[in-house]
């Protein structure tokens, strides 16, 4: 492959890059242009694919943990455990019969079935997490004091 042929695939890595916001491309792009650079050296082609194996492994090991504490950390992950107990407010009816129901949690939308399979919880309502099996969370309603005294009323 002669210089013009690892700078275009440069420049292609470089606008993947920009298009992904990984910053995992930038250093495969960093090392075709240095291959390019020493095609135009006059360097064969086994060297010009060893320079740019090893630079651009080199580079994944060595900047990009730098790259991504520059950037600002991750989010942070939520921990399932973390779910049980709180409390979260249905966006969908649940109705365990049919399978549906979602409920939002820290800004998150869950799919959610009834722990009692024949209670349908309507959107809008609170709900406390019983426990999480995938990708589901188990809920009961929140008995609030209002419920208990219109329901003995």
């Amino acid at each position: 492959m002669n210089y013009v042929g690892w700078m275009i695939f440069g420049v292609v890595l470089l606008v993947i890059e920009i298009l992904t916001p990984t910053f995992f491309f930038l250093w495969f792009s960093i090392a075709a242009f240095l291959s390019g650079i020493l095609a135009m050296f006059g360097l064969n082609l086994g060297w010009q694919v060893s320079v740019f194996a090893v630079a651009s492994t080199l580079l994944v090991i060595f900047t990009r943990p730098i790259a991504k504490k520059i950037m600002g950390e991750a989010p942070r992950k939520v921990y399932v455990e973390e779910l049980k107990n709180g409390v979260a407010t249905v966006v969908q009816d649940i109705d365990s019969s049919k399978g549906t129901g979602i409920v939002k949690i820290s800004g998150e939308n869950w799919r959610a079935l009834s722990v009692d399979p024949k209670k349908v919880i309507k959107k809008g309502e609170e709900v406390v997490i019983e426990r999480i099996e995938g990708t589901t969370v188990y809920v009961r309603p929140i008995e609030t004091e209002a419920k208990k005294e219109g329901e003995e009323i």
